[in-house]
């Protein structure tokens, strides 16, 4: 496959006057533009949630990766990219393991998705077993680091949430509270969570009050949410996707007081304060990797989602991080002179760790083209790629939810996951 995608360059030797012109032709590994010589083209594929119970936060990803793409083949450097949107669904259906089989015929060379770390493991011996790249913006479960299940060909700008679930349990403790609940969806991501949740809560000494797990395909939680209110616990760490809009309701007829409510990514964002049919959670506390989106980002993201001919975005999670995937691929590509699987997978440590920091595709594409190394700096945060195709630093965002369901923005803690 890296044949077919390897950019011919002709190079003509010309002598004096009459002499006949000689052309060599040959495969190049320089990403400079010769006139005459034809671009690299990259073709993506995603998988992100257009149904299921992460489908509020598809949006602003498939956005974002749509964006991405069209600022790329606007900055004309040399690389020309396709993209292919398909649903993931989640582990109730076998959507994602169809759009892959839908993706892979149509030879694409990368793969962005999945959001839910479940679903990706239901379709990453698939992705990486015919050597194409995948490259998740959200995945968070630490049983992803495991290189031994994508022969380094899975990559995620999204830190292992060793890193979220440590903030998350040291932010509950500081803030004075000692007996705490954790209700959480029994799957890779909800486990994961948990588990590291759990740990840095004890570690703060801490004591957890009750712990349960709920299926993630289950429609009522009422049980579940009896069992982790019954201790009378003085906070409540909730770890799901969108059932949390069925959950808030019950904690509402219990009385709980929402002061006491800490959620994660897979919930924040999700309850959309436009439609009112969710009480308010006024005062719960939400972590979410990454630093917070900025104001020119989500205008150029709501501009992109209206060619696009979609709705209005509600929420901005992993919008940064699905851009910056996109980038980094299309540097990888740039870099490597080519862009099948193995070209990519070769080169995204590289344009993430070098000596000259970058914070535009067409600048770091130009830096590349001096013949520098560079070191691209999101707009998810800094990027510096481990040997297992983690992000080695991030930052985890706190948000406070307001009376209307809003929420606002209230700190960023920085992560160092290579000490």
């Amino acid at each position: 496959m890296s044949s077919s995608h390897s950019r011919r360059l002709a190079v003509g030797a010309i002598a004096t006057a009459g002499a006949v012109a000689l052309v060599l032709s040959g495969c190049s590994s320089s990403p400079s533009s010769t006139s005459g010589s034809k671009d690299l083209t990259l073709k993506i594929g995603t998988i992100l949630p257009q149904t299921g119970t992460l489908a509020t936060l598809g949006p602003p990803a498939i956005e974002a990766t749509n964006l991405a793409v069209a600022d790329i083949n606007k900055a004309d450097k040399g690389i020309k990219l396709d993209i292919t949107q398909k649903d993931s669904g989640d582990t109730s259906t076998n959507i994602a393991t169809n759009s892959v089989t839908a993706l892979l015929a149509q030879n694409v060379d990368a793969i962005i998705g999945a959001e839910s770390s479940s679903v990706t493991l239901t379709v990453i011996k698939q992705v990486t077993g015919a050597k194409v790249l995948e490259f998740s913006p959200a995945n968070t479960s630490p049983d992803l680091s495991d290189e031994s299940l994508d022969n380094g060909y899975f990559w995620r700008d999204a830190p292992s949430d060793v890193l979220q679930g440590k903030v998350l349990g040291e932010k509950v403790a500081k803030d004075g509270h000692t007996n705490v609940s954790i209700l959480y969806q029994n799957d890779s991501y909800g486990k994961g969570l948990h588990d590291n949740v759990e740990k840095a809560l004890e570690g703060q000494g801490a004591s957890i009050a009750a712990d349960v797990a709920f299926d993630p395909n289950a429609t009522d939680f009422s049980a579940e949410v009896n069992k982790v209110l019954a201790p009378k616990p003085d906070a409540l760490v909730l770890i799901s996707f969108d059932q949390i809009k069925k959950i808030v309701p019950q904690l509402k007829t219990a009385g709980f007081d929402f002061h006491n409510l800490y959620g994660t990514d897979g919930n924040f964002g999700v309850i959309d304060p436009t439609t009112k049919d969710v009480p308010s959670i006024e005062g719960a506390q939400f972590t979410n990797p990454g630093v917070q989106t900025s104001d020119d980002l989500k205008s150029r993201l709501q501009a992109q989602a209206k060619k696009d001919g979609a709705k209005e975005l509600q929420a901005w999670s992993y919008a940064p991080e699905s851009y910056d995937g996109v980038v980094v691929l299309a540097l990888a590509a740039l870099k490597g002179g080519a862009t099948d699987g193995t070209t990519l997978k070769n080169n995204l440590r590289a344009v993430t760790t070098g000596k000259t920091d970058c914070k535009t595709f067409a600048d770091c594409a130009d830096a590349l083209k001096d013949g520098k190394s560079i070191h691209y700096q999101g707009l998810s945060g800094p990027i510096s790629f481990q040997k297992n195709g983690d992000p080695g630093q991030a930052y985890i965002s706190i948000y406070k939810y307001n009376a209307d369901n809003s929420n606002s923005f209230e700190d960023s803690q920085f992560g160092d996951l290579t000490k």
